[in-house]
Order: C-alpha cells, then structure tokens, then sequence
C-alpha cells in the first residue's frame, strides 16, 4: 500500500478514469486535474476544472495540496475530447505548452513527474527501436508529444518518460481498428500474410503507471506494450464470429509497398505515407 498524493492530469479522459481509481486502491489520494468532472467519486479524489494554459492556477493548486508526485495525462491525442482543430499549432498549444506550465508547477514544488508520450513521437523508423533511438516523428500528435519529452528533460530535474504503444480496451478499440479496419464494422483489410503489431491492453498501461508511483525516479524513457503481439489474422477471425468483418479486403505485400513509394514521392514525409508505412513495417520494440 503506498499513502502518497498524486496529481494526475487529464484524470477524467479515457487512461485517466482507470488510472485514477487503481491509484486509490493502492491506497494513494489523488488530486485529478481535467476540463470536467469525473462521474466516478470517492473521499480521496479530489476533483478540480481547471486550465492547464493558466499557470497562477497550477501554481495556487499546488501550494494548497501537497503532492508527491505527478502523472502528467493530459494531451490532445488524434481525435475525440470535442476538439475539432487538429492543426500543429492546436497539437503545440495544448501537448507542449501546457505540458511545459505542469513541468514548471511541479519543479517550484519539488513533484517528480511521469509524463505519459506516445510510439508515434518515434515515427518513421525501420528496425529494431529502443527508447534512445533517433525520434522522426511525421503526425502532428507525435511531433508535439517528441516536442513535449524535450521540454520535460529541460525543465525537470527528475522525471521519466513512458511512450506508450496503442492503447484499448474491450469496448475501445479505435487506436487499434485502424491496423484492420478500412471502415468499421463491415470492411477489414489484410495485408500479405497480416500483420502482427505492438499494442497496449488498458490494464497494462494503468499498471505501468501506478508501479512507478513506488519506483526510484529515474531519468528514463520506457516503451510500454503488451507482451504479446496483436495478430491480424487471429483479430479477424474473432470479428468474423461476432458477426462484424463481414467483407475483408487482401492486398499483396508488393502492391502495398509499391504504393507507398508511389505515395512518398508525390506527398513526401506525410500522415498517409506514415500510415502506410506503419501498415508495412510496424514497430518492433526492445
């Protein structure tokens, strides 16, 4: 059991709900930060609505609640949470600005910070990954986040850094649908033989996140993913049962390939051919 107070940033959102409840039962108080309130309550969550573009505010909440440590959620991610500016300065703003305010509260209040980035600040990138391979991010969601995991080793003196795989969970699928779906729920898409991809299961993600509130903070990056492989062909024919996948779509491998170098000497470096490229040759992570 640990009695440790810990702030966590965007705790209403998808991850959030879950973090902050398995936080509690180990026996942590929260303070959860997010533009709204939780329908989910309990005597040792404080909620609190507040921006995180207003530093004073941060700053106040801080000086009123002492808090050991911080897991810094929030962040526009690709799509949902009512946004529908999805421009690089709207990604910069809200991933890097405000990270940047929550880094700057936690360092004036000696707050150790966890900050939550995503496999997509890696990018285009061939081979075998680690966390101290060369960042080539091409979306705007992991330009920002790449962008964000700068500032946080400026500003914080002592911080680490999970870069988690694609996340869901069993009635949340949309960061993985992508991988098999061309249009859910009735068309999916197989490419060559299918594919096997790195994914994160929500508990595996929480768990993550809620060992570290224990663990010796130590100044490095993690990639969080499933022991296991998503296997394309296994996923199908479990949508198929379930009466979704109805029409499935093959692609050979060279036509998809071919198509990419197509697509990348019209476009360039762009979210389709990073889409693409993603399709081909997925991350392997060590």
């Amino acid at each position: 059991m640990s009695n440790k107070t810990i702030l966590v940033t965007g705790s209403a959102g998808m991850i959030g709900c879950y973090l902050v409840k398995d936080l509690i039962a180990k026996g942590c108080a929260v303070v959860g930060v997010d533009r709204r309130v939780s329908d989910w309550t309990h005597e040792h969550l404080k909620q609190v609505v507040l921006d995180l573009a207003d530093k004073n505010a941060l700053e106040a909440l801080l000086d009123a609640e002492k808090v050991d440590r911080c897991i810094h959620l929030a962040a526009l991610a690709h799509a949902g949470g009512g946004e529908t500016d999805f421009s690089f300065e709207r990604f910069k703003f809200l991933n890097v600005t405000c990270a940047e305010n929550v880094f700057e509260a936690c360092v004036s209040h000696n707050v150790s910070v966890l900050f939550i980035s995503t496999v997509d600040a890696i990018g285009m990138v061939k081979g075998l990954i680690n966390s101290g391979t060369e960042l080539n991010p091409i979306s705007n969601y992991g330009k920002s986040k790449a962008m964000a995991e700068g500032r946080l080793k400026e500003i914080c003196p002592k911080w680490n850094i999970y870069r988690f795989s694609p996340v869901y969970t069993a009635t949340q699928k949309r960061d993985i649908e992508k991988r098999y779906y061309l249009k859910y729920p009735n068309w999916a898409y197989k490419i060559g033989n299918g594919g096997k991809f790195e994914v994160l299961e929500m508990s595996g993600a929480v768990k993550a996140m809620v060992d570290w509130v224990d663990k010796e903070v130590d100044n490095t990056i993690h990639i969080i993913k499933n022991p296991e492989l998503l296997d394309i062909n296994n996923l199908i024919k479990v949508e198929k049962a379930e009466g979704r996948a109805k029409h499935v779509l093959y692609f050979p491998e060279w036509m998809v390939i071919a198509g990419f170098y197509c697509i990348n000497l019209m476009f360039g470096k762009s979210n389709t051919t990073y889409l693409v490229f993603k399709a081909l040759w997925p991350f392997r992570t060590v």
